[in-house]
């Protein structure tokens, strides 16, 4: 487990990540095959759709990331398709069709000492569609993702399932791997479940112009981040306590299925699944107004999330 330092700088360099960004295993192909000219790592694994390519450019002196990373990799995209019956090669593409050929079905990681966008250190970002530049992948620091600390890796492969509206794609992201650990769709150990948990910020104080996360006001004050990413994961916890495990798990599967998403599209699938005034309980989270079902201190202990 790292270290608290550590953690206070991962969770610092985490808002600037997350502010940069706009996604059954068989036997393993091969394995590990090292580019000496690219210093990259080359995996190939099977999910149900056919094969996926890994490409791990590792650019620091901690060499072992590399299968560190395939493993985690491999892992978590198993979950996924396991927990929402959902291929990842469907899941998947939107993102993969506006790519050029040699790109398809290929996942690229690049973890650096310092990461840098346009001049300024933000940590990592995610451009697996492009949209930051040509150079495609999930670039991440390794102060923030050193092994047995898969939190910020995890969360960034789930946006090839979910990616928009930000305030719900952000939050499924990171409570997902920990309810398909939970479940025993994914395994983790105590500390990488822990290294999960401590990027929720549940305990981030509330700011005094708190606003709904649908307003995207992380944009436009990076200082609040880190309460928009918070509110986001306990947006999360509600919806599941309302919809209860069977119709959260539901809910996630027309969301993944859903192409182009907007929050009224959102509230629809809501009531799709279950109907309810779905504008009152999440007043205050998503929508303007007063906090009416819950209020914004509501899930701040992890022993109400593992009541879920």
């Amino acid at each position: 487990m790292i270290n608290g330092f550590l953690y206070q700088f991962s969770l610092w360099m985490r808002i600037g990540i997350l502010s940069a960004f706009l996604l059954s295993v068989f036997p393993l192909l091969s394995q590990n095959k090292k580019s000496s000219k690219t210093n990259e790592s080359n995996f190939s694994f099977r999910l149900k759709g056919g094969e996926i390519k890994l490409a791990v450019r590792n650019e620091t002196e901690l060499k072992e990331w590399d299968k560190y990373a395939f493993e985690k990799t491999k892992r978590i995209l198993d979950a996924y398709e396991s927990y929402l019956g959902i291929p990842f090669h469907q899941a998947s593409s939107p993102i993969f069709k506006t790519l050029p050929s040699s790109e398809k079905d290929k996942i690229r990681l690049v973890l650096k000492d310092t990461v840098f966008l346009n001049g300024t250190r933000v940590g990592g970002y995610n451009n697996v569609s492009g949209e930051l530049g040509k150079e495609l992948g999930i670039f991440m620091e390794l102060g923030l993702v050193p092994p047995g600390y898969p939190a910020l890796l995890l969360h960034e492969l789930g946006h090839y399932y979910f990616t928009e509206p930000s305030w719900l794609s952000e939050g499924i992201v990171s409570y997902l791997p920990y309810l398909l650990s939970k479940r025993g769709y994914l395994k983790l150990d105590a500390d990488e479940l822990q290294s999960i948990t401590e990027e929720w910020s549940l305990t981030e104080a509330i700011p005094k112009n708190d606003q709904p996360l649908s307003k995207d006001f992380h944009l436009s004050n990076p200082a609040l981040g880190p309460w928009f990413y918070s509110k986001s994961v306990r947006t999360q916890f509600i919806i599941h306590k309302e919809l209860g495990y069977e119709g959260y798990k539901s809910f996630l599967k027309h969301i993944a299925s859903s192409e182009m998403l907007n929050t009224e599209l959102v509230f629809k699938i809501l009531n799709k699944v279950q109907r309810k005034d779905w504008n009152k309980i999440l007043q205050g989270w998503v929508e303007a107004g007063p906090y009416s079902g819950y209020p914004p201190n509501s899930f701040m202990k992890i022993q109400d999330i593992e009541k879920l």
